[in-house]
Protein backbone atom coordinates (compact mmCIF):
# COMPACT_ATOMS: atom_id res chain seq x y z
CA UNK A 1 0.00 0.00 0.00
CA UNK A 2 1.17 3.66 -0.66
CA UNK A 3 2.08 5.78 1.87
CA UNK A 4 2.05 9.58 1.27
CA UNK A 5 5.35 11.53 1.55
CA UNK A 6 4.45 14.38 2.41
CA UNK A 7 0.67 15.67 3.13
CA UNK A 8 -0.70 18.11 4.97
CA UNK A 9 -4.70 19.41 5.46
CA UNK A 10 -6.38 22.72 6.41
CA UNK A 11 -3.00 24.28 6.93
CA UNK A 12 -3.81 27.50 8.83
CA UNK A 13 -0.75 29.80 9.94
CA UNK A 14 -1.38 33.23 11.59
CA UNK A 15 1.69 35.52 12.41
CA UNK A 16 0.12 38.41 13.83
CA UNK A 17 -3.13 40.03 14.68
CA UNK A 18 -5.03 43.35 13.20
CA UNK A 19 -5.97 46.55 14.97
CA UNK A 20 -9.39 44.90 16.27
CA UNK A 21 -6.83 41.62 17.79
CA UNK A 22 -8.07 39.28 15.34
CA UNK A 23 -5.55 36.52 13.38
CA UNK A 24 -4.53 37.50 10.27
CA UNK A 25 -4.53 34.57 7.60
CA UNK A 26 -1.15 33.98 6.28
CA UNK A 27 -1.81 30.49 5.01
CA UNK A 28 -5.01 29.18 4.33
CA UNK A 29 -5.53 26.31 1.96
CA UNK A 30 -4.86 22.85 1.22
CA UNK A 31 -3.31 20.92 -1.67
CA UNK A 32 -1.14 17.90 -3.10
CA UNK A 33 2.24 17.44 -4.27
CA UNK A 34 2.59 13.90 -5.86
CA UNK A 35 6.31 12.61 -6.67
CA UNK A 36 8.23 13.44 -8.55
CA UNK A 37 9.26 15.94 -10.22
CA UNK A 38 9.32 19.96 -9.91
CA UNK A 39 6.57 22.11 -8.35
CA UNK A 40 7.26 25.89 -8.19
CA UNK A 41 5.38 28.28 -6.02
CA UNK A 42 5.21 31.70 -7.51
CA UNK A 43 4.23 34.74 -5.82
CA UNK A 44 5.36 38.28 -4.55
CA UNK A 45 7.47 38.72 -1.09
CA UNK A 46 4.90 38.52 1.81
CA UNK A 47 3.00 36.19 0.12
CA UNK A 48 3.47 33.70 2.35
CA UNK A 49 5.77 31.20 0.51
CA UNK A 50 8.57 31.13 2.91
CA UNK A 51 6.43 30.67 5.62
CA UNK A 52 5.38 27.46 4.15
CA UNK A 53 8.22 26.09 3.42
CA UNK A 54 8.88 26.74 7.09
CA UNK A 55 6.11 24.99 8.01
CA UNK A 56 6.81 22.16 5.77
CA UNK A 57 10.53 21.36 7.20
CA UNK A 58 9.48 22.19 10.87
CA UNK A 59 10.74 25.73 11.57
CA UNK A 60 7.42 26.92 12.52
CA UNK A 61 4.32 25.75 14.19
CA UNK A 62 0.65 25.84 12.43
CA UNK A 63 -1.92 27.01 14.17
CA UNK A 64 -4.08 24.22 13.00
CA UNK A 65 -4.27 21.74 10.40
CA UNK A 66 -0.93 19.52 9.93
CA UNK A 67 1.36 18.72 7.41
CA UNK A 68 3.39 15.14 6.81
CA UNK A 69 6.40 15.20 5.02
CA UNK A 70 8.30 11.68 4.01
CA UNK A 71 6.05 9.88 6.60
CA UNK A 72 6.57 11.77 9.53
CA UNK A 73 5.22 15.27 10.56
CA UNK A 74 8.37 17.73 10.55
CA UNK A 75 10.25 18.40 13.87
CA UNK A 76 8.94 15.79 15.29
CA UNK A 77 10.47 12.79 17.19
CA UNK A 78 11.47 10.06 14.66
CA UNK A 79 9.65 12.47 11.44
CA UNK A 80 13.61 12.30 10.07
CA UNK A 81 12.50 15.62 8.96
CA UNK A 82 14.89 18.28 9.06
CA UNK A 83 16.99 14.49 8.47
CA UNK A 84 19.35 13.63 5.82
CA UNK A 85 16.05 12.91 3.08
CA UNK A 86 15.22 16.72 2.81
CA UNK A 87 17.92 19.28 1.61
CA UNK A 88 16.36 22.92 2.37
CA UNK A 89 18.21 26.40 1.36
CA UNK A 90 16.33 29.17 3.05
CA UNK A 91 16.15 32.69 2.10
CA UNK A 92 18.38 33.95 4.48
CA UNK A 93 21.91 33.03 4.94
CA UNK A 94 22.85 29.93 7.64
CA UNK A 95 26.50 29.68 7.22
CA UNK A 96 29.49 30.15 9.27
CA UNK A 97 31.35 32.94 8.38
CA UNK A 98 34.54 31.95 9.83
CA UNK A 99 34.48 28.52 8.17
CA UNK A 100 36.00 28.06 4.46
CA UNK A 101 34.00 26.71 1.64
CA UNK A 102 35.61 23.33 2.22
CA UNK A 103 34.90 23.27 6.15
CA UNK A 104 31.34 24.24 5.33
CA UNK A 105 30.40 21.54 3.67
CA UNK A 106 32.51 18.93 5.28
CA UNK A 107 30.33 20.16 8.45
CA UNK A 108 27.16 19.75 7.07
CA UNK A 109 28.47 16.25 5.01
CA UNK A 110 29.26 14.86 7.81
CA UNK A 111 25.71 16.09 9.56
CA UNK A 112 24.50 14.83 7.03
CA UNK A 113 26.15 11.22 7.96
CA UNK A 114 28.30 11.26 4.18
CA UNK A 115 32.29 9.46 3.98
CA UNK A 116 34.73 12.28 4.00
CA UNK A 117 35.98 10.51 0.62
CA UNK A 118 32.07 11.10 -0.03
CA UNK A 119 32.19 14.77 0.58
CA UNK A 120 35.42 16.15 -1.46
CA UNK A 121 34.08 14.55 -4.10
CA UNK A 122 30.84 16.24 -4.48
CA UNK A 123 32.15 19.22 -3.36
CA UNK A 124 34.59 19.73 -6.54
CA UNK A 125 31.36 18.94 -8.37
CA UNK A 126 29.35 21.71 -6.40
CA UNK A 127 32.53 23.77 -6.80
CA UNK A 128 32.62 23.62 -10.80
CA UNK A 129 28.50 23.78 -10.80
CA UNK A 130 27.73 26.66 -8.93
CA UNK A 131 30.97 28.61 -10.07
CA UNK A 132 32.29 29.20 -6.90
CA UNK A 133 35.52 30.39 -5.78
CA UNK A 134 38.24 28.51 -4.37
CA UNK A 135 37.05 26.30 -1.77
CA UNK A 136 39.70 28.08 0.78
CA UNK A 137 37.66 31.25 0.78
CA UNK A 138 36.22 32.24 3.95
CA UNK A 139 32.44 32.52 3.77
CA UNK A 140 32.59 35.84 5.61
CA UNK A 141 34.71 37.08 2.61
CA UNK A 142 32.30 36.03 -0.14
CA UNK A 143 29.85 38.09 -2.16
CA UNK A 144 26.08 37.71 -0.53
CA UNK A 145 25.41 35.98 -4.18
CA UNK A 146 28.74 33.84 -3.29
CA UNK A 147 26.83 32.66 0.07
CA UNK A 148 23.62 32.47 -1.22
CA UNK A 149 25.26 29.56 -4.01
CA UNK A 150 27.51 28.25 -1.10
CA UNK A 151 23.65 28.05 1.16
CA UNK A 152 22.58 25.74 -2.14
CA UNK A 153 25.10 23.91 -2.50
CA UNK A 154 24.82 22.57 0.95
CA UNK A 155 21.24 22.05 0.02
CA UNK A 156 22.91 19.57 -2.59
CA UNK A 157 25.70 18.01 -0.87
CA UNK A 158 23.87 14.82 0.78
CA UNK A 159 21.70 14.36 -2.83
CA UNK A 160 18.63 13.89 -0.90
CA UNK A 161 15.39 12.93 -2.76
CA UNK A 162 13.35 16.03 -1.40
CA UNK A 163 14.44 19.57 -2.16
CA UNK A 164 12.76 22.52 -0.57
CA UNK A 165 14.50 25.97 -2.34
CA UNK A 166 13.26 29.17 -1.14
CA UNK A 167 14.53 31.30 -4.06
CA UNK A 168 17.52 29.89 -4.84
CA UNK A 169 18.22 31.84 -8.06
CA UNK A 170 18.11 35.61 -6.60
CA UNK A 171 20.77 37.37 -7.98
CA UNK A 172 22.35 34.67 -9.93
CA UNK A 173 23.66 35.36 -13.76
CA UNK A 174 21.32 34.00 -16.38
CA UNK A 175 23.40 31.30 -17.71
CA UNK A 176 23.96 30.04 -14.16
CA UNK A 177 20.10 30.84 -13.45
CA UNK A 178 18.92 27.98 -16.53
CA UNK A 179 22.37 25.74 -15.42
CA UNK A 180 20.52 25.57 -12.50
CA UNK A 181 17.06 24.83 -13.63
CA UNK A 182 18.76 22.27 -16.49
CA UNK A 183 20.19 20.46 -13.48
CA UNK A 184 17.09 20.36 -11.49
CA UNK A 185 15.01 18.95 -14.37
CA UNK A 186 17.83 16.17 -15.21
CA UNK A 187 17.90 15.24 -11.49
CA UNK A 188 13.81 14.69 -11.23
CA UNK A 189 13.88 12.99 -14.86
CA UNK A 190 14.75 9.48 -12.96
CA UNK A 191 11.58 9.73 -10.84
CA UNK A 192 13.25 9.56 -8.21
CA UNK A 193 13.37 12.84 -6.54
CA UNK A 194 11.21 16.08 -6.12
CA UNK A 195 11.99 19.59 -5.91
CA UNK A 196 9.73 22.09 -4.23
CA UNK A 197 10.87 25.76 -5.35
CA UNK A 198 10.03 29.41 -4.89
CA UNK A 199 10.54 32.31 -7.35
CA UNK A 200 9.69 35.32 -8.06
CA UNK A 201 10.71 35.32 -11.39
CA UNK A 202 7.55 34.12 -12.75
CA UNK A 203 8.74 33.42 -16.68
CA UNK A 204 11.71 30.77 -15.11
CA UNK A 205 9.09 28.62 -13.44
CA UNK A 206 7.56 27.74 -16.81
CA UNK A 207 10.75 24.63 -16.21
CA UNK A 208 8.52 23.35 -13.33
CA UNK A 209 6.48 20.50 -14.12
CA UNK A 210 3.72 21.97 -12.01
CA UNK A 211 3.52 25.74 -10.33
CA UNK A 212 1.22 27.14 -7.66
CA UNK A 213 0.29 30.82 -7.72
CA UNK A 214 -0.19 32.26 -4.85
CA UNK A 215 -1.09 35.70 -3.31
CA UNK A 216 -1.71 37.19 0.08
CA UNK A 217 -1.77 33.30 1.81
CA UNK A 218 -3.99 31.88 -0.88
CA UNK A 219 -3.08 29.50 -3.80
CA UNK A 220 -4.68 30.87 -6.53
CA UNK A 221 -4.76 28.36 -8.91
CA UNK A 222 -2.23 25.29 -10.23
CA UNK A 223 -1.37 23.56 -12.95
CA UNK A 224 1.02 22.57 -15.60
CA UNK A 225 2.86 25.98 -17.01
CA UNK A 226 0.95 24.92 -20.43
CA UNK A 227 -2.26 24.55 -19.08
CA UNK A 228 -2.42 27.82 -17.37
CA UNK A 229 -1.16 29.73 -20.18
CA UNK A 230 -4.02 27.74 -22.23
CA UNK A 231 -6.83 27.73 -19.81
CA UNK A 232 -6.16 31.54 -19.24
CA UNK A 233 -5.88 32.59 -22.98
CA UNK A 234 -2.55 34.27 -22.11
CA UNK A 235 1.16 34.67 -23.83
CA UNK A 236 3.25 34.42 -20.31
CA UNK A 237 2.69 33.41 -16.77
CA UNK A 238 2.95 36.94 -15.27
CA UNK A 239 -0.24 37.86 -17.55
CA UNK A 240 -2.01 35.06 -16.30
CA UNK A 241 -1.13 35.96 -12.37
CA UNK A 242 -2.30 39.22 -13.33
CA UNK A 243 -5.41 37.97 -14.34
CA UNK A 244 -6.17 36.05 -11.31
CA UNK A 245 -5.01 38.89 -9.20
CA UNK A 246 -7.36 40.96 -10.62
CA UNK A 247 -10.04 38.66 -9.95
CA UNK A 248 -8.82 37.91 -6.54
CA UNK A 249 -9.00 41.70 -5.49
CA UNK A 250 -12.52 42.24 -7.53
CA UNK A 251 -13.91 39.39 -5.30
CA UNK A 252 -15.49 40.96 -2.44
CA UNK A 253 -15.96 38.18 -0.55
CA UNK A 254 -14.94 37.10 2.89
CA UNK A 255 -11.04 35.77 3.29
CA UNK A 256 -12.02 32.09 3.84
CA UNK A 257 -13.80 32.05 0.43
CA UNK A 258 -10.74 33.64 -1.40
CA UNK A 259 -9.36 30.26 -2.63
CA UNK A 260 -10.83 28.97 -6.00
CA UNK A 261 -11.47 25.93 -3.73
CA UNK A 262 -11.50 24.07 -0.28
CA UNK A 263 -9.84 21.21 -0.80
CA UNK A 264 -6.97 22.41 -4.58
CA UNK A 265 -5.43 18.71 -5.48
CA UNK A 266 -2.02 19.32 -7.38
CA UNK A 267 -1.79 17.75 -10.58
CA UNK A 268 0.16 15.09 -10.68
CA UNK A 269 4.05 15.61 -11.33
CA UNK A 270 4.97 12.08 -12.04
CA UNK A 271 6.36 11.31 -15.43
CA UNK A 272 5.21 9.21 -17.75
CA UNK A 273 2.29 6.76 -16.42
CA UNK A 274 4.34 6.35 -13.12
CA UNK A 275 2.27 7.07 -10.17
CA UNK A 276 4.46 7.93 -7.30
CA UNK A 277 3.24 8.37 -3.78
CA UNK A 278 1.79 11.95 -2.95
CA UNK A 279 3.22 14.95 -0.70
CA UNK A 280 0.12 16.48 1.06
CA UNK A 281 0.62 20.16 1.82
CA UNK A 282 -2.51 21.26 3.13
Amino acid sequence: MDTPSNRSKGVHKSLARDRNGCDQDVLTFSHVVTLCGIYGLLGASGCGKTTLLSCIVGRKRLNSGEIWVLGGKPGTKGSGVPGARVGYMPQEIALYGEFSIRETMMYFGWIFGMHTSEIAERLQFLLNFLDLPSESRLVKNLSGGQQRRVSFAVALMHDPELLILDEPTVGVDPLLRQSIWNHLVHITKAGQKTVIITTHYIEEARQAHTIGLMRSGRLLAEESPSCLLSMYRCSSLEDVFLKLSRKQGQANVAPAELNISNNISLSALAFGNKKDNPVYVS
